[in-house]
């Protein structure tokens, strides 16, 4: 009570002789100054100057900008794009979530492109905790050059046809797990991308390494490496996982590379034949091209991890989608399943008898085009450039520009090709293939960078599905609407797709 009683006494003393004293008569002056002119001003002036233009209630304009330049209100980055594109034409300048960023939809640019190896290193700064720092997704154009003269053969037709008896016995014994389960129940239902992210992983690590771990679960494998790969791709928009899990998947899946590489050095050591090396087999022989030097454990790591990345999600998600396209076009089903029976009569594919299978080309190209498992391509430009545009028009590239290329808005172009969204694999036919604007169907990429492994890719899918359909009619079994696509590290089906497997009457 006295502390109350001082404060109090020092307070109106400080009042008494304040010198803001002489202005309290003014005060309802300054009220009605405050109302009557300086708000009314106020709302005035924001109105006219902030919502003219958009004639929108706030929370509206506020949810616009947001949709137009938030990757997850958009629903991806490709969403995103496919938004300003269409605003901006086929050159987007502004409004691009990185810096010193611009997007293309023209394929003059990528004819422009074709030589230029080189990519924005931010880009791919979230695979560090897989693939290292220094990994081969960075490579400038020279090293990655380098580094593909030496590898290439291991993605040769000889080295697939070499493999081809083991990689056939993955793709049947996928097939046979299936056909079991009829003797337990009627209706088999098979959710088609988990299966084939395993198929994927298998074939991936054999044709790179030529080990078949017999003791290894690649379900488990699959479901760490899944959970790397999802932890790491959150990161980068600020999403945070579970960091107990990513730290266990992370160490299984290391102790798998490890398991893989040290193999293949006892198999090495123990007079393999080296005439027809396979991937893994050049980073342990051979030199280092940049430096004259064996491969470093750890370089040779990040290489088995960027081409376990690049070829499980590739063919795990292209044959899903495949098998889906399928089951929504049964004519082109029943045309799949005549060329299979024509070919084959029975028998087990051949490497030979896969070539022989045109229209399951064209089929798998198309699938490819409607539902491409990269999002993007992206080259770094480091000096001055001048494109020339479709329209004769002139694009001006200063030093350190990323021009982007969204692979889905190529494929879905009117411009380069009729109807886009239909599915139509007749345009792959030869007589339509020409037609097509060259680099217009890009799903591996182009130029200097085109992925290494388009011909093991497309092999896998041709052997896959050719085996399934000699077996089985197939029959989605959820509603087409909830077959949703979803960016993640590639462009996966949000809720799987689930297939009904039918026996065939042959």
């Amino acid at each position: 009570m006295l502390k109350m009683t001082y404060f109090s006494d020092i307070y109106f003393d400080y009042l008494s002789h304040s010198p803001y004293l002489s202005y309290l008569p003014y005060l309802p002056y300054f009220f009605v100054l405050i109302l009557c002119i300086i708000l009314p001003s106020y709302f005035f002036f924001y109105n006219k100057f902030f919502f003219a233009k958009k004639n929108l209630p706030p929370s509206s304009l506020e949810r616009e900008i947001k949709e137009e330049d938030d990757i997850s209100s958009s629903g991806g980055f490709v969403a995103l794009l496919r938004k300003l594109h269409a605003k901006q034409g086929p050159v987007v300048l502004s409004k691009i979530p990185l810096a010193n960023t611009i997007s293309v939809v023209d394929t003059m640019i990528i004819k422009e492109s074709l030589h230029n190896g080189d990519r924005p290193k931010d880009l791919f700064k979230f695979l560090e905790p897989i693939i290292g720092e220094d990994n081969l997704q960075i490579f400038d154009t020279e090293r990655a050059q380098r580094f593909r003269k030496l590898t290439g053969s291991a993605f040769g037709n000889q080295i697939l046809s070499n493999k081809f008896e083991g990689i056939r016995n993955i793709a049947i014994d996928l097939v046979s797990r299936w056909e079991k389960i009829f003797n337990t129940q009627e209706n088999v239902i098979i959710k088609t991308q988990q299966e084939c992210y395993e198929f994927s992983l298998r074939i991936t690590a054999y044709i790179i390494s030529d080990v078949q771990l017999q003791d290894l679960d690649f379900q488990e494998f699959r479901r760490a490496y899944d959970t790397i790969l999802s932890n790491v791709y959150d990161r980068q928009f600020g999403i945070s996982s579970d960091d107990k899990d990513f730290q266990n998947g992370f160490n299984f899946y290391h102790s798998i590379l490890d398991k893989l590489i040290d193999t293949k050095n006892n198999i090495i050591k123990n007079g393999k034949d080296q005439e027809n090396k396979d991937f893994l087999d050049i980073l342990i022989s051979e030199n280092n091209p940049d430096t004259g030097e064996p491969f470093s454990y750890e370089m040779i790591k990040s290489f088995i991890g960027v081409y376990l990345t690049a070829g499980y999600h590739t063919t795990g998600v292209a044959i899903p989608f495949t098998l889906f396209s399928l089951t929504q076009y049964p004519d082109i089903q029943k045309k799949l399943h005549e060329e299979i029976d024509q070919i084959l009569e029975g028998s087990l594919p051949t490497f030979e008898d896969l070539s022989k299978m045109h229209y399951l080309t064209q089929v798998i190209k198309e699938s490819l085009r409607l539902h491409p498992p990269a999002s993007f391509c992206a080259r770094l430009f480091k000096s001055s450039n001048s494109f020339k545009l479709s329209l004769n028009e002139e694009l001006p590239i200063t030093p350190g520009t990323t021009i982007l290329y969204p692979i889905p808005l190529y494929h879905e172009n009117p411009e380069y090709f009729d109807d886009p969204l239909t599915f139509n694999p007749s345009r792959f036919s030869p007589e339509n293939n020409k037609k097509i604007k060259q680099n217009a169907w890009c799903p591996f990429g182009f130029g200097a960078r085109i992925c290494p492994g388009e011909k093991m890719a497309m092999m896998d899918a041709k052997l896959l599905i050719s085996l399934i359909l000699q077996k089985f009619t197939l029959e989605l079994a959820m509603k087409v609407e909830d077959v949703i696509t979803e960016e993640r590290f590639t462009n996966i089906s949000k809720n799987d797709i689930l297939v009904k497997l039918i026996p065939r009457n042959m």
